[in-house]
């Protein structure tokens, strides 16, 4: 029998985990529960289903199918009064995730943060020029900035680890209006930089990644959270998902095993057969994420990830940092103990004009000897978009967003 991760959402005016706990754990189901306190009435569930969209429970001991997705679902919206989005169950015969369905939220809006260089342009100062171009397009005569919602304004300290070249940071500070701070940083063998911004302003990323600039690693922390975000490439064919990894020190989980009452609790009963335990804690666990954040950092110690995300808030953060072989330095900047400027050999771009940005990344690009070769813009991601407008992510990691969006 194969079993596969399947993830829901459960929205209600009110909602108790540990209820909708044991009404799983009652029901012999295996699933996970996670949710940010204080937002407990958006809850994302994850389940085991097999091939036949059949819900994987506990049965003598072994994970057994049960009852169909569809009516899984149902119960769970009867019992709680809650709404529920599931992979695999779609009302009325509609796709609910499907953004080409007819009523649904189209895609978010496409750009990026350059465009190619002007035609003939074979030198590095024609790269620099085709960045300010793809730049300025969507900005107003006379080469204004393009503006962005208000809710891309947010206060929180942001460390980038990403392939994009040094010089894109003057392009990327004045399209974000605020310091962008840069530096080198080796993982393994391989050159990558680090970007920052702290305090009040629009977030890295916001405007798209240039194809060159992935896998981007976001590690960010604000008032309420500290999170991890894996870019690890652009979208693929339409319809499927990015390969997004997130994981939140901040999220609360509870697992509920089926087996009569260890699920109100997150602990397994002494009883709990270990194999349905491994089962659960395999597909429904953070290994696929922790195992993704290691293989996009060449040097990464997977285990050490692993074990980052069961230890608690700072602690669990520095932990992940030191997991990945970055200096301790860059906890302490997340932090908010020590500024971008202290980190070795960190350079500060303040916004500039777009010309102005275009000459500093020519200078930049000049200096290191870049090759005029650009990739094309690729599709920008947007962080906390709307279940409709979500296509092919999964639903756990589009309430992970939901969730940070209403906690704001």
């Amino acid at each position: 029998m194969t079993w596969n991760r399947t993830e829901g959402v459960l929205v209600a005016p009110t909602l108790d985990p540990q209820a909708v706990a044991a009404h799983l754990d009652a029901a012999g189901v295996v699933a996970r529960l996670e949710w940010y306190p204080g937002t407990e009435h958006l809850l994302s569930v994850s389940i085991l289903s097999d091939d036949a969209g059949r819900v994987g429970t506990n049965r003598d001991g072994q994970v057994a199918p049960g009852p169909a997705l569809a009516d899984l679902a149902d119960g769970l919206g009867t019992a709680f009064d809650a709404d529920v989005l599931m992979e695999g169950v779609y009302p009325e015969g509609q796709h609910a995730l499907d953004p080409d369905a007819p009523g649904a939220a189209g895609p978010a809006g496409e750009g990026g943060s350059g465009a190619a260089g002007a035609a003939g342009s074979d030198d590095a100062a024609g790269v620099a020029a085709g960045d300010a171009a793809g730049a300025g397009a969507a900005g107003a005569a006379g080469g204004a900035i393009p503006g962005v919602v208000e809710d891309d304004v947010y206060d929180a300290r942001t460390v980038v680890l990403t392939a994009m070249s040094m010089r894109q940071a003057p392009l990327q500070a004045s399209l974000l209006r605020r310091d962008v701070t840069v530096t080198e940083q080796a993982v393994g063998a391989q050159p990558r930089r680090l970007l920052v911004t702290t305090g009040a302003g629009r977030e890295l990323g916001v405007h798209g990644w240039d194809a060159d600039a992935y896998p981007v690693l976001r590690l960010q922390v604000d008032d309420e959270d500290r999170t991890a975000m894996l870019l690890p490439g652009p979208e693929a064919a339409a319809g499927e998902p990015e390969g997004v990894a997130v994981f939140s020190w901040a999220m609360h989980d509870r697992f509920v095993y089926g087996d009569g009452g260890a699920g109100t609790s997150g602990v397994p009963a002494p009883t709990t057969p270990q194999a349905v335990r491994a089962l659960a804690e395999e597909l429904l666990g953070d290994g696929d994420d922790a195992a993704a954040f290691a293989a996009a950092v060449p040097g990464a110690d997977l285990a050490a990830v692993a074990a980052s995300f069961t230890r608690p808030g700072a602690e669990g953060l520095a932990a992940f940092v030191a997991a990945l072989g970055l200096p301790p330095a860059v906890t302490e900047v997340l932090e908010g103990r020590a500024e971008p400027g202290s980190l070795p050999g960190a350079v500060v771009h303040p916004p500039e004009r777009l010309d102005r940005a275009a000459a500093a990344s020519a200078k930049i690009a000049l200096s290191s000897g870049a090759q005029a070769v650009r990739a094309a813009p690729a599709t920008p991601w947007v962080g906390r978009a709307s279940v409709a407008a979500a296509g092919g992510v999964a639903v756990g990691l589009v309430l992970r967003w939901l969730v940070r969006r209403a906690r704001r």
